[in-house]
């Protein structure tokens, strides 16, 4: 599991390989709105065995949201 500043912890189960995810937090270089940015602390998990990396959905659901153009 991991946790980040604000305290909030993810656990991400295990892998259908039987390894374990570990959470960690990485960086999402993306284009919104015709602008590159980067997301910072991103929690994502990714198993020790075969390297699968998962996300929670809310996690997915706001990186959408950020991508979505803003409305003028």
């Amino acid at each position: 599991m991991g946790t980040n500043d604000g305290g909030v912890v993810y656990d991400y189960g295990r892998c259908p390989c039987t390894g374990n995810y570990e959470g960690r937090f990485i960086e999402v270089e993306m284009d919104v709105a015709g602008r590159q940015i980067v997301v910072t602390s991103i929690p994502q998990g990714e198993c020790l065995g075969c390297g699968s990396q998962v996300y929670k959905l809310q996690i997915i659901e706001r990186m959408e949201t950020l991508m979505r153009p803003e409305r003028t």
